[in-house]
């Protein structure tokens, strides 16, 4: 994307302080005046003269409409990214995303992140922990911070006034946290929490340990989140040491939605003017990260448990990952396998006729559920099917999933479109979502540096033939598949029968 340059200057405090907007954070304060429309009830008319100078407004754009949303791109002087899209929304959703992740660290070193997370919107050199929580109260702010692999994502949605006091107080959790030992120790109580209760959401258990067995010892194989026996090394000294070598400026990307873009650089700018310029975080003079290709091994991991039913999510590499020539290809063959569970219910749209959907949930009544997914990183990605069955019929599944794959040689023209169709109304229907379309951006950036819109995907899509989802699935295949077996898996077959089937069905 082409950067606007954006200066990181010092500025008066008392300019700054003027132009943020009124807070009622300690009781009533006077109201500036309001529009009159504001005093309306809903049966009203708006007044003619605030009527026809909105409708000048529009005529004034091409067409005489509204204009499509365009994000734009700048670049702060230290290094920084801010990308904006304006919809015009009363409700602002902005993310920093940091690129960082557990790929990024070694195995002794990959709770780091975990624990960044856990420090998030806590004390900073700006405000209190319960300050910055009764000022996000005050605001009605959302705010959150989630932790992957490839990057660190604080976020918080406001009403779009209230953006310039939001985005210090995110701001602050890179460029002056406290991390204070009380926090560190809620910090350390919350992690043992979460791997305590991380089997309760069985699927993304499954995904975590796909991860680890699928790129053994290495890069995208390392540990998410915290083991128990990290907690000790949550202290301020590693966390400061690791904002300040991950967390560098170059590393930063602020997206927002439903924001002005000058405003959202010019307030960018201010938080890193204020505090910044003190701190480590700008030190961007260092030596570059060595970044690790990622390789993908396969394997075999088996996790008993009591459990009524079989829990098996197989995967394959995805060469290439989001920067492959497999990205469409892959997208469109996940979304015309489908899948779902076997009570699913609901009209068109639903995945109803999808391959899955027809030939195993609905004449297989042992498959509880069974869905085709994918997950894309920077040089690699996975394609997985993830199934729960009745535990006798473990070895049919493996079965039943190889004619699938072997039927795949038999696609109509009917099902390719239908495949596309559901992919690009999902794609539209989820970038409505300003978060969502936050997220997009901000990780397509961070995975290759680019933006595309949902216009330029569909064209991709569309361009996907059965040849191309053929090759996919048959360049997927031919890897070494990884297999992770959960809950009752005595009749699970032996690796290398899962593998033998799978490969002698290949279309």
């Amino acid at each position: 994307p082409q950067y606007t340059e954006v200066p990181v200057l010092q500025e008066d405090l008392a300019k700054v302080w003027d132009e943020l907007p009124d807070l009622a954070l300690s009781g009533p304060q006077e109201r500036r005046a309001v529009s009159s429309a504001t005093r309306l009830t809903l049966d009203q008319a708006i007044p003619l003269e605030d009527a026809e100078s909105g409708a000048a407004a529009d005529a004034d754009l091409p067409g005489g409409g509204l204009a499509m949303p365009e994000t734009r791109f700048g670049k702060l002087a230290n290094g920084v990214r801010v990308a904006s899209v304006d919809r015009q929304g009363m409700c602002a959703s902005v993310g920093l995303f940091v690129h960082a992740g557990s790929r990024y660290e070694s195995a002794e070193k990959a709770y780091l992140p975990h624990a960044l997370e856990l420090m998030a919107f806590r004390s900073s050199a700006h405000l209190s922990h319960l300050r910055t929580l009764k000022t996000m109260e005050q605001l009605g702010a959302a705010a959150s911070c989630r932790v992957g692999r490839e990057d660190i994502l604080y976020q918080f949605d406001a009403l779009r006034e209230y953006v310039p006091v939001m985005l210090p107080l995110m701001l602050a959790n890179v460029l002056c946290p406290a991390l204070t030992e009380e926090e560190l120790e809620a910090a350390r109580a919350q992690a043992l929490e979460t791997r305590q209760l991380f089997e309760e959401n069985t699927e993304g258990f499954l995904s975590e340990v796909l991860h680890i067995a699928a790129y053994r010892d290495n890069t995208l194989g390392n540990a998410l989140y915290a083991e128990e026996e990290d907690l000790v090394k949550f202290t301020a000294e590693n966390l400061r040491e690791y904002i300040r070598r991950e967390c560098r400026p170059d590393r930063l990307i602020l997206v927002g939605v439903n924001c002005d873009f000058d405003e959202l650089c010019k307030w960018t700018a201010r938080s890193f003017a204020e505090t910044g310029a003190a701190n480590g975080v700008l030190a961007a003079d260092e030596a570059p990260r060595e970044t690790l290709p990622a390789k993908y091994t396969g394997g075999d991991q088996r996790l008993p448990r009591e459990n009524p039913l079989c829990h098996l999510m197989l995967g394959w590499e995805v060469e290439g990952g989001w920067n492959g020539s497999m990205l469409a290809a892959v997208t469109v063959l996940q979304m015309f396998l489908g899948g779902g569970g076997s009570f699913s219910t609901g009209g068109p749209g639903k995945g109803m006729h999808t391959r899955l959907y027809t030939e195993v949930l609905n004449r297989h009544h042992w498959v509880e559920s069974c869905q085709a997914s994918s997950v894309m990183y920077a040089d690699s990605g996975l394609f997985t099917i993830y199934a729960t069955v009745v535990p006798h019929h473990a070895k049919d599944f493996i079965d039943v999933i190889a004619r699938i794959f072997k039927s795949l040689s038999r696609i109509s023209p009917e099902e390719l479109q239908r495949a596309k169709n559901q992919l690009k109304s999902s794609i539209h229907m989820n970038l409505e979502m300003r978060a969502v379309m936050m997220e997009d951006i901000g990780r397509q950036l961070v995975l290759s540096n680019k933006v595309g819109t949902a216009q330029e995907f569909g064209d991709i899509v569309d361009a996907v033939t059965v040849e191309d989802l053929l090759a996919c699935l048959r360049s997927c295949l031919k890897t070494e598949p990884t297999v992770v077996a959960y809950g009752a898996i005595d009749r699970v077959p032996k690796y290398e029968q899962v593998k033998q089937a799978i490969q002698n069905n290949i279309p």
